[in-house]
């Protein structure tokens, strides 16, 4: 007899429609699986005959052939375990093939019957809605996160059992509660975060960090050992606003491919904090693999790619962050295929001055010039460029007695009004916040007049900058006129954005500030 079932598979952060074709005939017995698998999926022929003769099912001696198609298509994963099961059962007559059209099954079998979880059910969700299927049967474990697709009936099994009564008969064993992320009170999403108010003194990396938020910018901190760039840091994502619903859907289908998504955790709710040691690879940074699973950059979509010690990251593995930093998306080319991953997250990186940590400290500073260019060398042009924001971390005289600083709720209240600007102006454009702004649209936005534009020309004669800085500075320019509530850009928003500019360019060119006859060494 012959049956089919439809299941899904995965290509990147896309799901696809794949068909489980079982044939069972009289012959020589065998059991023999084709259709272009990995490895993970030739091994499901002995998991699912041990799990259905452990489940009380009868595995004839006939011939049988399980074809999966496409057959172009590369299948991975162990989640074609449970459609294989039920197409044999159809296929031997012991279930009612007929219900199982516009019906999607996924799942992988424990040699005990059981229905283990799998990675990709969203995106799986969303496929089958798509293409007209009106059921999806899947794991218990996944019920909660496939559940977030309207007008999708989901069905979660822990059994394989539990899953043939349910195409028998129609009957769910299970029902998961959905929360989705409008229905959270917003104070449980900040819950445990650290604080910006247990930070004192910082006043203006503060400030540089609210404006990098406010825009969307990229930032970098520069300072020496002990001076909080990393503390600073791990406050940003309590200063960013909450996902929207679109947002959070988008983030749990990464984290979902990714197989980052278990227990409890069926929605993100939170923004990401990815903060990869500086020994990651390009693969691991990017996202790679036969099969290519999301990498930082895509994890750190919507929130934060925290990179400390700068400057210790493999020079390859940082000029990869440039078309992500630049677009929003990475695209990566593997076995003939493009995959395009979103990436739209904020960079901020931290760094010490020098090898030491403290140039232009000529008290303190024990490197010679040419240690201290080789260090901050490491880092090209071009990546510079694409860094918005560059602020100094001052040593602060005293830990603890001064004044606390301003809590990171009010702080957040001030970003999401300046967004909700952003918002409201870019609602015709394809765009949403600042730093977005390019081409034609940042001349319609950042339109100076005679005054503010011979300032700015002063300003790039000073500071050396590049166009693309001048565009960046411009932008950052934009979100500190958002900021004060104005409508256009003046000569205070304008000297502000250039003097995060001049940061870096003080260092960067560390012969004018730090005369190499005084250098030790």
């Amino acid at each position: 007899m012959y049956s089919k079932v439809f299941s899904a598979g995965l290509s990147g952060l896309e799901a696809h429609v794949i068909q489980v074709e079982a044939d069972v005939s009289n012959g020589l017995p065998v059991f023999q699986m084709v259709g272009v698998l990995a490895s993970a999926v030739k091994e499901a022929r002995e998991r699912v005959r041990i799990a259905l003769q452990n489940a009380g099912y009868r595995f004839p001696a006939k011939r049988i052939t399980i074809n999966l198609s496409p057959a172009d298509l590369r299948k991975n994963g162990s989640g074609f375990d449970l459609p294989i099961a039920i197409s044999l059962l159809a296929a031997f007559g012991m279930i009612p093939g007929e219900k199982l059209n516009k019906v999607l099954v996924v799942g992988e079998l424990g040699l005990d019957g059981t229905v283990d979880g799998i990675r990709g059910t969203l995106s799986m969700a969303v496929m089958g809605k798509k293409e007209g299927f009106h059921t999806l049967v899947l794991p218990q474990e996944n019920a909660a996160e496939a559940g977030l697709v309207d007008g999708m009936r989901v069905v979660g099994v822990e059994t394989i059992s539990e899953a043939i009564d349910y195409i028998r008969t129609g009957a769910v064993v299970h029902r998961e509660a959905i929360v989705c992320p409008d229905e959270r009170k917003q104070g449980d999403l900040y819950d445990g975060e650290p604080d910006f108010s247990e930070i004192y003194g910082q006043e203006r990396v503060k400030q540089a960090l609210e404006t990098a938020v406010s825009g969307g910018h990229n930032v970098l901190m520069i300072g020496a050992p002990g001076t909080g760039k990393t503390m600073l840091a791990r406050r940003i994502p309590g200063i960013m606003p909450r996902l929207s619903k679109e947002e959070a859907l988008e983030l749990t289908k990464i984290y979902s491919v990714a197989g980052m998504l278990r227990g409890d955790a069926s929605v993100m709710s939170r923004r990401p904090f990815r903060a990869p040691h500086h020994t990651v690879t390009p693969a691991a940074l990017a996202g790679g693999g036969r099969e290519p699973f999301p990498g930082e950059v895509t994890l750190a979509h919507h929130g934060v790619l925290f990179l400390d010690e700068l400057p210790e990251f493999r020079r390859n593995t940082l000029e990869i962050l440039r078309q992500p930093m630049e677009e929003g998306k990475i695209q990566l080319s593997r076995l003939g295929k493009c995959y395009e991953y979103p990436a739209k997250m904020t960079v901020v990186g931290a760094m010490n001055p020098c090898k030491c940590g403290y140039f232009p400290d000529l008290n303190r500073c024990r490197c010679t010039l040419g240690q201290v260019q080789g260090y901050l060398s490491r880092l090209s042009e071009p990546l510079l460029d694409r860094i918005d924001i560059c602020v100094e971390t001052e040593r602060q005289e005293g830990l603890f007695g001064g004044e606390r600083g301003e809590d990171s709720a009010h702080i957040r209240q001030r970003i999401v009004r300046t967004r909700q600007i952003q918002k409201e102006r870019y609602s015709g454009e394809r765009i949403e916040l600042n730093s977005e702004l390019g081409g034609h649209l940042l001349e319609k936005y950042c339109f100076l007049n005679k005054k503010e534009r011979r300032l700015l020309e002063e300003l790039v004669k000073r500071t050396g900058v590049s166009p693309r800085g001048v565009q960046r500075l411009l932008r950052v320019a934009r979100t500190l006129a958002d900021m004060k509530e104005k409508e256009r850009i003046g000569e205070g928003e304008l000297l502000e954005a250039s003097a995060y500019k001049v940061v870096s360019h003080k260092y960067w060119t560390s012969a004018d500030v730090y005369d190499g006859e005084r250098m030790r060494g």
